[in-house]
């Protein structure tokens, strides 16, 4: 039986996320344009068109070499990222000026060796190289550091047409209950393992079984994309970066604020 593409997982992973968020959507509608985008997406009242990239690539281990010590920039590590970003945006292009918001969607269902866990690192591949910057104050000494958008960035002057990007997260029920179960439990052990594990054993008979999957949205700097409505992609554990108030750079939407 052949495996199935990386892309197919991928599609389907977003597809069951959109069922489970109650939203309707169409696979690859004809618009005109002569591509094919992934969804044309029905959110209540909301229509948005996502086009969904996942990654097959050795990234951080490609071309090493046995017995050498692997060293990647930040440029070269991010490098699959920032091409599925533009290849993902050039399917949207054509439907620039038909009011939608356009949303690139990234999922990682094959765990490729690419930096995709860290949210400053997605920003870093959206706006460019994360570069620490601190000011230096009247009395010489150096102020707080924070990061700032370098070079490279696929979106920094690019695609302004581009709503958001969403990435997919995954997390197994039973991983997450090992966790907290291991939180709870290590410490009446103490340097006991064998009874620890023996312990666990016992409890994970009950575990719970099956995964679930959310979004981590970064609303871009774009002045000229249609915006994405705060109450679209916005489960309960959909996470969500929002520019700040000069639109300089993208801050995580406080819990609780308005949609």
């Amino acid at each position: 039986m052949t495996a199935p593409r990386i892309g197919d997982v991928a599609e389907a992973r977003v597809a069951r996320y959109l069922r489970e968020r109650g939203y309707t959507f169409e696979v690859e509608p004809e618009f005109g344009t002569g591509r094919h985008p992934d969804y044309l997406v029905t959110a209540g009242e909301h229509t948005l068109v996502a086009e969904v990239k996942a990654f097959e690539t050795y990234g951080m281990f490609q071309d090493t070499v046995p017995g050498q010590v692997m060293s990647r920039s930040l440029s070269e590590a991010l490098a699959p990222i920032r091409k599925q970003i533009k290849k993902a945006a050039g399917q949207l292009k054509g439907l620039r000026d038909r009011g939608w918001p356009l949303i690139i969607v990234l999922d990682n269902p094959g765990g490729r060796p690419i930096p995709f866990d860290s949210p400053h690192l997605i920003l870093s591949a959206m706006y460019g190289d994360l570069t620490l910057q601190a000011p230096v104050l009247p009395d010489g000494v150096l102020g707080d550091f924070r990061g700032v958008a370098g070079r490279n960035g696929s979106l920094r002057n690019d695609h302004p047409y581009v709503s958001a990007l969403a990435v997919v997260r995954r997390e197994d029920h039973a991983a997450q209950w090992a966790g907290a179960w291991f939180d709870e439990n290590r410490a009446q052990f103490g340097d006991d393992v064998q009874a620890l594990v023996a312990a666990f054993a016992e409890a994970s008979q009950g575990a719970p079984e099956g995964d679930e999957l959310f979004v981590e949205v970064y609303e871009t700097l774009s002045t000229e994309a249609v915006p994405l409505p705060r109450d679209v992609f916005n489960g309960p554990r959909d996470r969500r970066w929002v520019p700040n108030a000069d639109r300089t750079a993208l801050v995580p939407l406080a819990a609780g604020a308005d949609a």
